[in-house]
């Protein structure tokens, strides 16, 4: 079965001594590493708790071990780790549609992506929904170099350099954050969750996806939801729908107050 999805890759202004060209394909074999084990920890996930606790931890120290946010690591990341998740990002988008009309706000609203890296669910989102403005915020400079591809020249789709843990946006100014394979790289995710609600209009709504594997679990979600000033059940804990690379993927929902 075909999981990869042809996206334009073309490489941003700059070129690239052959020392990095080098670094970069180790770091590429690295990356193709790191998918094999994590699909490979997820089959062996399933069987029993004790092994899905193993396997969470090995994951998240695996994860660790790969740093792609500054070059050449994020060339490689954009070339190729980003594309094999462009089902992912066709269902999320699918989802961020399907929020922004079932709440009337598809025309003329605001959506940020937290953690948009490279830019290929701010780019999907951007071609699905043109009347829409779209922001994508990300701590890594050279990330927002390739996502700088997709921006337009009037704005609409624009992208920035910020945290997560303090956002550069009014109370109340943004109709849905969406966040893809970003949270377990939240150092403090109860400020994360915090500024999400901050910002979120009332009747908004925020859609948080990472891979299952590096997800927080429901008790420290809890933990997490209570230190945010919220409450645990204001943070909805399921599973991601929308074809086999979705099914790796949890998804957490959280509603701007009314």
């Amino acid at each position: 079965m075909n999981l990869l999805r042809r996206r334009n890759n073309t490489a941003p202004t700059g070129g690239g001594s052959p020392a990095n060209a080098r670094q970069g394909g180790r770091r590429g074999k690295g990356l193709r590493r790191l998918i094999s084990a994590f699909l490979l920890l997820s089959v062996l996930a399933a069987f029993t708790r004790p092994g899905r606790r193993l396997t969470r931890a090995v994951a998240r120290r695996l994860d660790a071990r790969v740093e792609c946010f500054t070059e050449p690591g994020s060339s490689t990341y954009a070339r190729f780790f980003a594309p094999i998740f462009g089902r992912l990002y066709d269902r999320v988008a699918e989802d961020v549609i399907a929020e922004l009309t079932s709440r009337r706000r598809a025309h003329g609203g605001l959506v940020v992506d937290l953690g948009c890296g490279p830019g290929d669910l701010v780019a999907e989102l951007s071609r699905r929904l043109k009347e829409t403005r779209i922001t994508g915020i990300d701590l890594s400079p050279s990330m927002l170099l390739w996502a700088g591809r997709h921006a337009t020249a009037d704005g609409r789709v624009k992208f920035i350099v910020g945290d997560a843990g303090d956002l550069p946006f009014n109370d109340a100014s943004v109709d849905l954050v969406v966040s893809t394979l970003s949270m377990h790289h939240w150092s403090y995710a109860a400020e994360v969750f915090a500024e999400i609600d901050r910002v979120l209009r009332p009747g908004g709504v925020a859609l948080i996806y990472d891979l299952g594997l590096l997800a927080f679990t429901p008790e420290e979600m809890a933990g997490i939801a209570t230190e945010a000033g919220l409450e645990p059940a204001d943070i909805v804990r399921e599973r991601a729908h929308g074809g086999i690379v979705s099914s790796f993927f949890i998804r957490y929902t959280l509603e701007g107050i009314e």
